[in-house]
């Protein structure tokens, strides 16, 4: 039986490729006992505004080293006012602008009075969204489960901890880091992502692929959503396996 294991750092309101990579997995383990990385976006999320990509950032306390599960959002007032005119501007006419208006408005509001811990924030956020979407899947942490230092073989162990028979993965993760003998010689295969951003209305401009989840939820309905983040499936990766 095939059990696929997705290991994520955790993102504010996600890209679409983060959703379908989760979608097709039995098990999200978020890893948050690393070091948060800024640079790969995240700590912010990007919208479509006057037909061009726009990033809005979430300003989180600590330097460069802060670790995940330690990061906490900054509730300043003015940054939360300026994000949310900014989403207005950006998509005040779109369909469904007012579900993503309440949305995003009830998640700042619930976690400013609720430890502002980021980890949290992205994990609730991410995990409701799965589960309208349809998903039945697991969300564990990486926190305390087996693993070495290495980024490869540390994702090969928490796959076979946790029964898993294929890690899902990205591209570029696959491109960069991974190690395939770290999975065949755990008797492991690897599903790596090939799946493109598919084309939906987007209002003024050109098509923009893969922006925040919150772009594609203010322009089709939920069902909508769910087909294009789920596709074709696992049609669409590659497969690599003990061979």
């Amino acid at each position: 039986m095939v059990k696929k294991i997705c290991i994520y750092q955790p993102n504010v309101f996600p890209r679409l490729h983060y959703f379908n990579r989760i979608l097709n997995s039995d098990v999200w383990v978020m890893l948050d006992d690393v070091q948060l990385n800024r640079r790969v976006g995240q700590t912010c999320f990007a919208v479509k505004l006057n037909g061009r990509k726009h990033t809005i950032v979430v300003p989180v306390f600590g330097g460069n080293r802060v670790n995940i599960k330690d990061a906490v959002i900054s509730y300043d007032l003015k940054w939360i006012a300026k994000a949310q005119k900014t989403m207005e501007h950006a998509y005040g006419k779109r369909p469904y602008f007012e579900r993503i208006r309440a949305l995003t408005a009830s998640y700042f509001n619930h976690h400013r009075w609720n430890g502002a811990d980021f980890r949290l924030f992205c994990e609730q956020f991410t995990l409701d969204m799965l589960r309208k979407f349809g998903w039945q899947g697991v969300v564990m942490s990486s926190s305390g489960l087996a693993g070495s230092v290495k980024a490869s073989e540390r994702m090969a162990e928490i796959t076979l901890q946790l029964r898993g028979t294929h890690y899902v993965c990205g591209k570029e993760g696959y491109q960069n880091y991974l190690n395939l003998q770290d999975f065949r010689s755990r008797k492991l295969s690897i599903y790596v992502q090939e799946w493109k951003s598919p084309v939906y209305p987007q209002g003024k401009g050109d098509f923009i692929a893969n922006l925040s989840i919150l772009d594609l939820l203010t322009n089709v309905d939920l069902e909508e959503a769910r087909k294009l983040l789920v596709s074709d499936g696992m049609k669409e990766w590659k497969e690599y396996g003990l061979s």
